[in-house]
């Protein structure tokens, strides 16, 4: 009778152990010095909350970002052991002007991400020109260009308008910025209600035009945004935009639904995108391609959270990564074939479909130790820092090693009201996982065994 009355205290001692470690107080951190990790820390990257949606989003500083958020951020970062951050730079002209909107970015890049050690990817996407879809027939990246004063030929509204900004932002932070990104899966753009379906591509020769007057103008210190000492630019990186696995339903503007006869796969897309006629004559000129990283985002199709299906999964990435490798060695110049992968997105919703928390943490962890064994791969960008909305239905976004208590609602940036302050309710065991790849301490509680 006795041990019958003991064995549910004992399960009940169990769950709020297991409770425990799954909780994780947000604020443990050790003075231990680092042992070596298991991968190269210069390896570790994270997509995290873009500084721009912390503006008026703590009471206790009206007109201001939230500080105290981006400084937690920055303290969790650190103490999973991420070395790299992706941010993506918003302007809404609708909120503010263009100095307006980066004033939102100054706190974290000079004050938080030197604090903690951290370097940044700045992500130059569509959000640069946010209220106009790149799509659209009449105002998007898709109309027929002209000669431009600054920035030579085939150059519409859009494109000058996003060249404008993305070299005001690259002007403006120098020191504080160590690679940028041009564009962000622009072989793949989303569903745009009542406009678009998604799935489609913007055609090569665009995306050529335009990366590659950024990349002129930004590395030759030229097209009016210019730097009195521009050596500086030259070691930092400029990095694709990041490829959708899955390929372009069609191209716009010329809806294509073929190259060669075959459907739109990624690597057709990118081969076309180093045979542009930008690419071309630039590499003529200059003996290299106008590009330093090559961006992809090698996310599995579905996951399950079984150790061999996992692997299996990242084992199929890794072939992925192979393919691409191969077909620019065949395709393009060695200056080409040698270009090295960013991992500019890879993650894991455990809302979605059967995955689930500890698939989470053993997927981060497979795809770290294995796509860190590759020599042509510089960066891996875990996507994400936090969970977003919707919290919860089939369309939950549940990505996070930590979870920011938020509430949807519409009046907040993105569609979320995040506590102010930015404290993580709790960390996902990711958190863990990845702090132990970076060689940081880990303690484990180890539970007793039951007897019979």
């Amino acid at each position: 009778m006795t041990a019958q009355r003991t064995i549910p205290g004992m399960i009940l001692l169990i769950v709020v152990m297991l409770i425990s470690l799954y909780v994780q107080p947000s604020r443990v951190y050790s003075d231990v010095a680092e042992a070596p990790g298991l991968i190269d820390r210069e390896l570790i990257g994270m997509v995290v909350r873009d500084p721009w949606y912390d503006f008026n989003a703590n009471p206790i500083f009206p007109n201001e970002v939230d500080s105290v958020a981006q400084d937690r951020m920055g303290q969790e970062l650190a103490a999973a052991g991420v070395r790299w951050v992706r941010l993506e730079f918003i302007i809404d002209e609708q909120v503010g002007s263009v100095e307006e909107n980066l004033a939102r970015y100054d706190y974290f890049l000079t004050q938080v991400a030197p604090r903690y050690n951290l370097k940044v990817l700045g992500l130059l996407g569509f959000a640069l020109v946010i209220n106009v879809d790149p799509r659209h027939p009449e105002y998007g990246l898709v109309v027929a260009g002209s000669i431009d004063a600054n920035y030579g030929g085939g150059v519409n509204g859009y494109m000058r308008t996003w060249l404008d900004r993305a070299l005001t932002i690259a002007t403006r932070y120098e020191g504080q910025i160590h690679a940028y990104q041009i564009l962000n899966e622009q072989n793949r753009l989303p569903v745009s209600p009542g406009q678009f379906g998604g799935g489609e591509g913007l055609d090569p020769v665009l995306i050529g035009r335009l990366h590659t007057k950024f990349y002129r103008c930004f590395k030759r210190n030229e097209c009016a945004f210019t730097s009195l000492d521009p050596a500086w630019r030259e070691g930092l990186d400029i990095v694709s935009g990041g490829l959708h696995p899955r390929g372009s339903e069609r191209l716009l503007p010329s809806n294509r639904i073929q190259i060669d006869a075959k459907p739109i796969s990624d690597i057709a897309y990118l081969l076309e995108l180093f045979a542009t006629e930008p690419f071309r004559d630039y590499f003529l000129a200059n003996g290299r391609y106008p590009l330093d990283g090559l961006g992809y985002h090698p996310y599995p199709v579905e996951i399950v959270t079984t150790l061999a299906t996992i692997e299996s999964d990242v084992a199929r990435m890794n072939q992925r990564l192979n393919e691409v490798r191969t077909a620019l060695t065949n395709g393009a110049s060695p200056a080409g074939a040698s270009v090295p992968f960013w991992i500019t997105e890879v993650g894991y919703n455990v809302a979605y479909s059967r995955q689930t928390i500890a698939g989470q943490s053993l997927f981060l962890r497979t795809v770290f130790l294995q796509l860190a064994q590759r020599d042509d791969l510089a960066r891996i960008f875990w996507f994400k820092y936090e969970d977003f909305p919707p919290a919860e239905g089939p369309n939950a976004q549940q990505w996070g090693i930590v979870h920011i208590p938020f509430t949807e609602d519409s009046r907040c940036p993105g569609g979320a009201c995040y506590l102010p302050g930015g404290e993580p309710a709790y960390r996902r065991p990711s958190f863990w996982a990845l702090r132990e790849l970076a060689g940081l301490p880990v303690y484990r509680t180890y539970l007793p065994l039951l007897r019979r």
